[in-house]
């Protein structure tokens, strides 16, 4: 059950993050981009709805499996994260080796 908490707060924490980064609008068209095309664009992807409302969507899909798309790498999220899985569970295994030879008493 703490695991499930957690793992709620920390996305609750990383969606507000993101959320506070920038506008994802600009980083897809680029400044060039007539002001009403971007709201028109903001408005068809739900980034003018209440950011309860954004998380409450992301959350439903994130459950059935889609991630959404990355605006940085313009691919499914989901690809973006399989594709560096293994240098994250490299990472992982390696902390894990640390601990276990440093902390071990």
């Amino acid at each position: 059950m703490h695991a499930v908490l957690v793992m709620f707060v920390i996305s609750v924490l990383a969606f507000a993050i993101q959320d506070n980064l920038g506008d994802p609008v600009q980083q897809m068209v680029g400044q060039s981009v007539p002001e009403s095309e971007r709201a028109e664009i903001r408005e068809r992807l739900g980034l003018n709805d209440p950011f309860l409302v954004q998380y409450a969507r992301f959350a439903k899909n994130a459950v059935q499996g889609d991630f959404g798309y990355s605006y940085f790498y313009r691919e499914p999220a989901l690809e973006v994260i399989a594709r560096h899985l293994p240098a994250t569970l490299e990472l992982v295994f390696a902390a894990t080796l640390i601990i276990v030879i440093f902390l071990s008493p």
